[in-house]
């Protein structure tokens, strides 16, 4: 009894204490000092940028907590994924997964063209493209395609993208632009986190700017590459600014004008930047990361980039312990951030928006995955919306998933381009040999799109230099997909050639046809095209120099022909491809059936398989054409010799009836130019075997072996090809070509 009452009492003295314990708890933790919040700044930086990853990657694993984030540029790419939930280790998988060869190169842009475009631009050695808009001529917006950036953009948040206010997200976070109208900073706080992250990083004159509202939005390096006022507003008590250093150039490294105006740029980036930092307190810590050598376009170079940051923020470990938390502490924290922004949706509709000429059916030929009733991954609706891009009449692609989550819309948003529907394209060929035979070509092409819904082109080509070219033509797809296609068309061209003796040169002809043709075509997929065309015209051989009695002058001709084409085309690019292949052939049949003066049968084909092997490229050729009956009028007759179709010959050399030619080429890299771009100088061995039948000198070599060392590449200013090579019949040749293939009278000129 006495026991139970001194519990009793016991349980009544601990009841009164506890307030008397809770308010001097209280009273202590007023006294603790609240942790303060940690605002992270990441700087601009193009591909350098990448280290900031390596910072992120020190300050997880010494438990620094992040309470806001700003960033600019490469630094708002990092920073967004990063205020998205998204841990280090995961953002330094995705970034490392990046082909970036794709993304800001050109690599794949030509296996997604449809077959018409591919084959209408086969021969062009640039992708300059330019608009005619209120009668002057216009170039995009940015030199680089920027769809496959924002793809990787929307692939690194994912679902972020569509929390509105950037308050929101797991960590607050701000993008800074530049309003290229105004001349001031912008700060990116709301909208679509995927916009303002290309807003901060669009670099003028490279990336297209972004629009929103009336503003034109750049890269936010000109005003503030390193904003660590605005990590400030936006809460931090302390700072920890990320910023990037690259060695000072060198004089001789600025001796050009465009050398000058790409520093001037960097200065007042950098001078900015220091002024930035130059507010930072000592309870702040600034990480400088040294790059060396990689430059800001160094995109390849991004796994050397976040060791460098890894690195650097090592060396301020003592400064950044500081704020360390414990680590259940922090375990909570990081917990706290995490958002599952991939999963799949089950559609209800899709709409297509944004469109003005484009027929809004045939857009969506290219939505495949993105099905209503269907559940599709955020993965399948960005393919989608390649797709949609690679159809070619856009400057870009954006996708969003509206009216969640009760009926999950997914919206395209197309922009056509904007310096269209009035296109002009330019290329420039240059070619000579040691003996002596100097030729060019300058090409000027012009495509009006979109003339009816169907997506009719008109299209004009002139070209001038050894082949005089003039041609008109209406490309009419007959159906929504635009598989079916007729394309009526005149034509007049005129090629100077070389006609030989043995080797000799001994005359020049001009060998000339006008004509007017109507093709009715069906393009399969991507890849291949099949045309059967009726063409009535006139046709000549006019003798120009020397005293050829090989080969007569031909009075004007009436010609009618029945003409059948197929070709197959996987390549990557056309000059100097590393991959894919080409098969093509031709039949023609003229005769008085169709109302004509001659009656001949001819038929060409050609095989090319290109297999690389680790940087090097292998080409494995064939081809042939041959006279199937009748006489072949002079302008008709088969040439071989030249840089593409048989180096140690000079061009057109061999002149005949019918043909046969392999052989094979290697090509070693040598070094890379631009690797983002393919561009690389290649050292390279041919072997080609052939012979030429019914020759108009008369002469029979039988098979002819050759070998050819050569240099080679693919520039920023189109492909070259240097080659010596020599023949078992005595003949040798230095020959080069640069840019668009100069005609040497095969199928073989398809190859180049």
């Amino acid at each position: 009894m006495r026991r139970d009452r001194s519990g009793k009492l016991a349980t009544l003295f601990f009841l009164l204490l506890l307030p008397v314990t809770a308010i001097h708890a209280t009273e202590a933790a007023a006294q603790a000092p609240a942790r303060p919040k940690i605002g992270l700044v990441l700087g601009g930086g193009g591909a350098k940028g990448a280290a900031h990853i390596g910072v992120l990657r020190v300050l997880d694993q010494m438990h620094i907590p992040v309470d806001c984030v700003a960033g600019t540029s490469m630094g708002a790419l990092v920073g967004a994924t990063f205020a998205s939930g998204v841990p280090p280790a995961e953002i330094e998988r995705r970034v490392l997964a990046v082909d970036w060869t794709r993304t800001v190169g050109t690599a794949g842009a030509r296996d997604q063209a449809p077959i018409n475009r591919k084959l209408q631009g086969s021969t062009y050695t640039n992708s300059l493209e330019f608009g005619i808009k209120r009668g002057s001529i216009r170039a995009p917006g940015g030199v680089f395609k920027s769809q496959e950036i924002e793809e990787l953009l929307r692939n690194l948040v994912a679902g972020a993208r569509y929390v509105d206010d950037f308050d929101s997200l797991p960590i607050p976070f701000r993008a800074v632009a530049t309003d290229m109208m105004a001349g001031e900073m912008v700060v990116l706080g709301g909208g679509d986190l995927t916009v303002a992250m290309r807003a901060s990083m669009a670099v003028p004159g490279a990336f297209s700017p972004v629009v929103i509202g009336e503003r034109v939005l750049a890269d936010g390096g000109q005003m503030r590459n390193v904003p660590v006022d605005i990590g400030r507003e936006l809460c931090g008590d302390v700072i920890i600014a990320v910023s990037m250093s690259s060695p000072a150039p060198r004089p001789e490294d600025l001796d050009s004008a465009l050398a000058l105006a790409a520093r001037s740029l960097d200065v007042m980036i950098e001078a900015n930047g220091r002024d930035q930092l130059a507010t930072l307190t000592d309870k702040d810590v600034s990480i400088v990361v040294p790059m060396g050598d990689i430059g800001s376009a160094s995109f390849e170079r991004v796994p050397d980039a976040i060791p460098l940051g890894h690195a650097a923020a090592l060396s301020k470990s003592v400064e950044l312990a500081r704020y360390a938390l414990p680590e259940a502490e922090y375990k909570a924290w990081r917990a706290s951030l995490t958002r599952d922004y991939q999963q799949p949706i089950r559609v209800a509709g899709v709409r297509i928006t944004g469109l003005e000429r484009v027929n809004p059916e045939y857009v969506r030929t290219g939505v495949i995955a993105t099905r209503p009733g269907k559940e599709v991954s955020l993965g399948a609706i960005a393919r989608d919306s390649g797709r949609i891009y690679a159809l070619g009449d856009f400057q870009k692609v954006e996708y969003s998933v509206v009216d969640t989550p009760v009926y999950p819309t997914v919206e395209f948003r197309a922009t056509e381009k904007s310096w269209g529907p009035d296109f002009l394209k330019f290329d420039l060929g240059l070619g000579f040999t040691a003996g002596g035979d100097f030729s060019f070509a300058l090409l000027g092409e012009h495509t009006r799109t979109w003339l009816n819904p169907y997506g009719g082109q008109w299209r004009n080509t002139v070209q001038v230099g050894q082949e005089l070219l003039l041609r008109t033509s209406l490309y009419q797809p007959l159906e929504i997909r635009q598989r079916f296609f007729v394309e009526p068309y005149l034509e007049f061209d005129r090629n100077i050639e070389g006609v030989y003796d043995d080797g000799n040169k001994i005359g020049e002809f001009s060998f000339w046809r006008g004509f007017g043709q109507i093709d009715l075509g069906f393009n399969v997929g991507r890849v291949a095209q099949l045309r059967a065309g009726l063409r009535q015209g006139w046709a000549g051989a006019d003798l120009q120099t020397g005293d050829s009695a090989a080969l007569a002058e031909v009075s004007t001709t009436h010609e009618s022909s029945l003409v059948l084409q197929a070709t197959y085309d996987t390549r990557d690019v056309v000059g100097l491809p590393s991959q894919g292949g080409l098969l093509t052939a031709r039949y023609q049949s003229s005769g008085a059936w169709l109302n004509g003066d001659q009656s001949y049968q001819q038929a060409e084909g050609l095989v090319l398989k290109v297999f690389p092997f680790s940087g090097d490229v292998l080409h494995v050729f064939a081809a042939g054409g041959s006279e199937l009956s009748g006489t072949l009028p002079p302008y008709d007759l088969y040439a071989i010799g030249g840089i593409s179709s048989f180096p140690g010959l000079e061009r057109q050399q061999l002149r005949g009836t019918s043909y046969w030619i392999s052989g094979t080429s290697y090509y070693r890299k040598l070094g890379d130019i631009q690797r983002l771009f393919g561009q690389a100088i290649y050292g390279g061995l041919r072997l080609t075997a052939g012979d030429v039948a019914g020759r108009i000198d008369g002469v029979d070599d039988g098979a002819i072996l050759g070998v050819a060392l050569s240099l080679s590449g693919r520039t920023p200013v189109g492909p070259f090809l240097v080659s010596l090579g020599s023949t078992n019949n005595g003949f040798w040749e230095l020959q080069f070509a640069f840019g668009r293939p100069i005609r040497e009278g095969s199928i073989l000129d398809a190859i180049r």
